[in-house]
């Protein structure tokens, strides 16, 4: 009876640890599965964390591009208001010579018709030479300033221009015909003219007159000139090669 109550023991007991086993191995099954689903749960945070990190790097990234754009914009703008300011300066300059313009041409035709007139004065107090071409430039300077159409420039230009050939004058020797009252008749005479040192002329009886400043009439030079007169013409009109000649003077006399 003992031994059969200790067999019935051990069997009872067999059969609850073999059923406790069993519980204990449903339990590690259930943590193991427990375990993978929140790694891989885990995984899937994770992911996201990187996108969302690599989101945000993008965003950082274009917001630091947006930043550099706006300094590179706002220094254009400085330099734009910079340029704006120097024509806004330039355009102010301007308007106050364009004010003045008035001003300036009310000044210079009255100049200029004192220069016209100073150029008229000297011209009846030189040498009577070619005096129909230099009176018909100082006439037509006359007219250029009586036109109101005329530009101030290229009256100015005008002028500027007879100066420069009365200056040339002084440089020149020079041979042309032109009429002389001789016994209150014109008559056609060949002049020599030598700078404005001289003026002479040969008349139909080959005798040689000097334009004498002092008296504003010619005198008479002695027959020993003509020579001298005659090679100087030459050379005038480049018959000649030029050479050094004897100028006769007004007043002078030459020993016979």
């Amino acid at each position: 009876m003992t031994k059969f109550k200790l067999m019935t023991r051990i069997s009872v007991a067999a059969l609850a640890v073999a059923a406790f086993g069993g519980a204990a191995q449903a339990q590690l099954s259930s943590a193991i599965n427990t375990a993978e689903r929140s790694t891989s749960a885990g995984a899937t945070a994770q992911a996201r964390i990187d996108r969302i990190d690599d989101q945000v790097g993008d965003v950082v990234r274009e917001f630091r591009a947006a930043l550099q754009e706006k300094d590179t914009v706002a220094l254009n703008v400085d330099q734009q208001k910079i340029f704006l300011k120097s024509q806004e300066n330039e355009i102010d300059s301007i308007r106050g010579q364009i004010d003045r313009v008035g001003d300036i041409q009310a000044q210079l035709l009255p100049m200029m018709l004192r220069m016209i007139g100073a150029l008229e004065a000297f011209v009846a107090s030189d040498m009577p030479f070619q005096m129909e071409e230099r009176d018909g430039r100082i006439t037509k300077l006359k007219e250029l300033a009586g036109d109101p159409n005329q530009s101030p420039a290229e009256l100015y230009r005008q002028i500027m221009n007879a100066y420069q050939i009365e200056l040339s004058y002084g440089n020149q020797t020079t041979s042309y015909t032109e009429n002389v009252l001789i016994s209150g008749e014109p008559r056609k005479v060949e002049f020599l003219r030598i700078g404005r040192v001289a003026l002479l002329y040969t008349d139909s009886n080959q005798k040689v007159h000097i334009f004498n400043k002092t008296t504003g009439a010619y005198d008479d030079l002695p027959d020993s000139y003509k020579l001298d007169v005659q090679s100087a013409i030459r050379i005038a009109l480049e018959q000649k090669t030029p050479e050094v000649f004897p100028a006769p003077l007004p007043g002078a006399t030459k020993a016979q």
